[in-house]
């Protein structure tokens, strides 16, 4: 019953870790909630504090009230067995057995998180646009946290290409925050977009639920793009998250003398591959996939690659599925007869 996965998720010292731990060994919520102590420190990871937490908390009054709210504001329960919880989320830390939705929940097996700067420059909304509207000619969800700037740009991009897009809050789904985003808070949802909380309806925003909204665009992100970003930015927050689990990160370069850049630049300089168009990469992990590892592939798939956009090296060996040493020999070969440059790990083509 839909009412005692509420009663789990708002347990004092049961986190998500442990409430999947609960999961793994009660075969419901509800056996947890009729689970003795002894029963529950057979649980891994369980503490003393935790056990005594379930046990002083066995009263439904809490979720009951959850679940009229639910049912007064259209607010909906998305629990974690459900079949449309990604598995590829459901394996990081931070998401939670339950979560608060309106809108429309599909299926979907690759998504991009797109996230920066409030205060973003004409650039950075530009790049948001067309990031948000190339994915939803790719049917690629965008995974954002509607938050004005970047993340609202390629959220409306999206939508208005008749993409699917998904927006995590730092309050209860019912709750348009920013109000002044009120428009596009409809139009997703008129569109079949989805907005999604760990917090019940009424929830009002605070700054802490915005470090924890951050942890699960990261989540359900499968790559990342951070457009622009300050030095003290929450995205880098986002790509902390994604970095801890094994998501792929990818920055859009900017402008050295910007206040908005230097948050990417930052990731640019400690290694993070530069973001240089979702179409390229897509295309790049289509492209050649059957092709043997170590054998050299033709250098026009090379070039036909580069005709597209500009691409690290790794992204080519995995995009054309060949070695990066056997690629190198190629690649230089390719630079030799002024086909292509090398510069650093990018590659142009001429």
């Amino acid at each position: 019953m839909d009412i005692y996965w509420v009663w789990l998720s708002r347990i004092k010292f049961v986190g998500p870790v442990l409430q999947k731990q609960l999961l793994s060994h009660f075969p419901t919520p509800k056996a947890v909630y009729g689970a003795k102590e002894d029963e529950l420190s057979e649980v891994h990871g369980m503490t003393k504090k935790a056990i005594q937490s379930i046990a002083s908390s066995r009263c439904l009054k809490e979720a009951e009230s959850i679940m009229k709210a639910t049912q007064k504001s259209g607010v909906s329960l998305f629990v974690f067995d459900n079949e449309l919880y990604p598995e590829f989320a459901k394996g990081c830390k931070e998401s939670p057995i339950l979560l608060y939705f309106r809108g429309e929940l599909k299926p979907f097996q690759t998504s991009v998180g797109v996230v920066g700067a409030r205060r973003c420059s004409s650039y950075g909304r530009k790049i948001a646009e067309w990031i948000g509207e190339e994915l939803a000619e790719l049917n690629i969800p965008v995974i954002s946290g509607f938050a004005k700037g970047i993340d609202s740009y390629a959220q409306a991009a999206c939508v208005r290409k008749g993409g699917y897009t998904i927006a995590f809050l730092g309050c209860g789904p019912d709750i348009c925050y920013p109000p002044e985003q009120r428009l596009l808070y409809h139009k997703i949802l008129e569109n079949g977009g989805t907005f999604l909380s760990k917090y019940p309806p009424g929830t009002p925003p605070k700054p802490k639920h915005f470090l924890e909204r951050n942890a699960l665009i990261s989540a359900w992100s499968t790559e990342l793009v951070i457009v622009e970003a300050g030095e003290q930015s929450g995205a880098l927050w986002t790509a902390n998250f994604a970095s801890q689990n094994n998501k792929p990160v990818y920055a859009v370069p900017n402008q050295i003398d910007t206040p908005e850049g230097a948050g990417t630049n930052l990731l640019l300089s400690r290694g993070i591959p530069p973001y240089l168009g979702i179409r390229s990469l897509q295309t790049a992990k289509n492209a050649m996939k059957n092709m043997p590892s170590a054998t050299p592939c033709p250098d026009n798939n090379i070039l036909q690659m580069l005709s597209r956009a500009p691409a690290t090296i790794l992204q080519l060996a995995n995009g054309l599925n060949i070695n990066e040493t056997v690629l190198m020999d190629q690649l230089l070969d390719l630079e030799l007869e002024k086909k292509i440059i090398i510069r650093g790990n990018i590659v142009y083509k001429l």
